[in-house]
């Protein structure tokens, strides 16, 4: 606490702070719930979490997510680095107009108008299309890789997996942070904890086990998280 007194940011950061480095042990790790601090700084869930993001892009702050448990964040006050606004530079004066006429002035066009319509250069959308943006066959590959001596593995993908993957991007993980934010390390650590779930595993009274369009469900893998399926 005492080296995290003297940085300068807002109320709001510096209250988020100072709640986190209280509760963090000598290597400046602790893993309060955002509902704790919000409580303790008597701020909304929601400007924590803004709190939060700033003190990451800050460098103070480091978040590491944990399936189905608590985030851990790690303060480190020496690397303070509080982001730089940029201002837009003043206006360059006004460079001088010409006024005399050039000698071409009064020639002839000779433009030549094309004969043929243009071809049409593709469209931002479809150069960029979002839902290629998600990397669908790599999390298959991810769950095959670790998940598939223990589960079912998964020959190929479905336009339903596709659909449920995509659905998945703006899931909210502990902190606030969506996955799309995460990308692959997410369903790496998903993937991973699961290990660690028998229920999910197959280890139930039904004999029943978990397969790659149940593990890439929205609501499937938020009940995971709430740990849900931990104690069945």
């Amino acid at each position: 606490m005492s080296a995290c007194w003297p940085l300068s940011m807002s109320c709001t950061q510096k209250a988020v702070l100072i709640s986190l480095s209280d509760n963090a042990n000598d290597e400046g790790v602790c893993w309060p719930s955002v509902a704790k601090i919000a409580v303790r700084t008597c701020l909304s869930e929601r400007a924590v979490q803004g709190a939060i993001k700033w003190l990451c892009k800050a460098g103070i702050l480091t978040v590491t997510e944990r399936m189905g448990r608590s985030t851990v964040y790690t303060i480190t006050p020496e690397s303070y680095a509080p982001p730089q606004d940029m201002r837009p530079a003043p206006d360059a004066p006004i460079p001088p107009q010409l006024t005399t006429d050039t000698p071409a002035a009064a020639a002839p066009r000779t433009v030549r108008e094309p004969s043929l319509e243009p071809k049409k250069s593709p469209s931002a959308s479809a150069t960029h299309d979002p839902v290629e943006a998600v990397p669908h066959e790599k999390i298959r590959e991810l769950y095959n890789s670790i998940l598939g001596g223990k589960l079912p593995r998964c020959m190929g993908l479905t336009d339903n997996h596709r659909k449920h993957i995509r659905a998945c991007s703006n899931l909210k993980l502990d902190g606030g942070f969506p996955v799309r934010e995460k990308g692959l390390e997410f369903w790496e650590g998903l993937f991973n904890d699961v290990l660690d779930c028998p229920f999910l595993l197959g280890t139930n009274n039904r004999a029943w086990a978990a397969d790659f369009e149940f593990l890439t469900t929205a609501t499937k893998i938020q009940r995971f998280m709430e740990g849900k399926y931990d104690a069945r």
